[in-house]
């Protein structure tokens, strides 16, 4: 089982359910595409215009084990029918859901997206385990900003004095929650560490601004911050 299945861990965010894939695939597709436009120029010839990048794809195919002893199983692996649930669930109900992938030594992916394929299949001799092969496209929020524009002669809701209150007084904005992610920018107060498991403090922060460079789940220190090190979330305010 060598290749992709060494030192990577596979989670994926189902709403408050954290699940990690109990076998590593062989291999882990991840795709990113973009949208340049190609045209033909009279007299220069053909010429391309870059876009922004499109939609991330990743996918694997892999397998859910009955036998969750066994030495190639992920440690807290859940039953086949566990698994199948969450994604048909995720399906149905059009749930976004957050891909993680933790590479020992290189970099992470930490993606919001929805699942766009995933199929099941029953091969003879193996009962119980189930194959499978499943498809990640990333989500991105879409949704448009509302303007309200008023000419000069209107009058908003009411008349008189309580009318005017009532347009004095802005209805409460939504805000949007700062999301923790690789690239997002922070300020970090407090010591940061040598690896993700705390040891060796060699530093400490004093509102310092930086960015997340890695992010590793379950870990003591899980966030990497700038080339400074390792600190815990509660030590860092996401400003964007």
């Amino acid at each position: 089982m060598a290749g992709f299945r060494g030192g990577c861990s596979i989670y994926v965010v189902f709403g408050r359910k954290k699940a990690k894939i109990p076998v590593n695939p062989e291999e882990v597709e991840i795709q990113h595409p973009t949208d340049h436009k190609a045209y033909d120029v009279l007299g220069i010839g053909q010429v391309i215009v870059p876009m922004k990048p499109s939609l991330r794809l990743v996918s694997w195919e892999g397998f859910f084990p009955e036998n969750l002893e066994a030495a190639y199983v992920n440690s807290g692996a859940k039953s086949p029918g566990y698994y199948v649930r969450q994604f048909e669930k995720a399906m149905k109900s059009k749930q976004r859901c957050r891909l993680i992938i933790v590479r020992s030594g290189t970099y992470d992916t930490n993606m919001m997206c929805v699942v766009s394929d995933f199929q099941t299949n029953d091969k003879g001799g193996e009962p119980g385990d189930i194959y499978y092969s499943v498809k990640f496209t990333e989500y991105r929020p879409y949704a448009p900003d509302t303007l309200t524009i008023m000419s000069e002669n209107q009058t908003p809701a009411g008349e008189g004095a309580a009318g005017q209150a009532e347009a004095a007084v802005e209805p409460a904005r939504e805000v949007e929650t700062p999301v923790l992610r690789v690239g997002a920018p922070v300020i970090v107060n407090g010591a940061y560490c040598y690896d993700s498991y705390g040891s060796k403090p060699h530093g400490t922060a004093n509102n310092l601004s930086t960015t997340v460079t890695r992010i590793v789940s379950g870990n003591p220190y899980p966030v990497h911050v700038g080339h400074y090190g390792w600190i815990q979330e509660s030590q860092m305010q996401i400003t964007g």
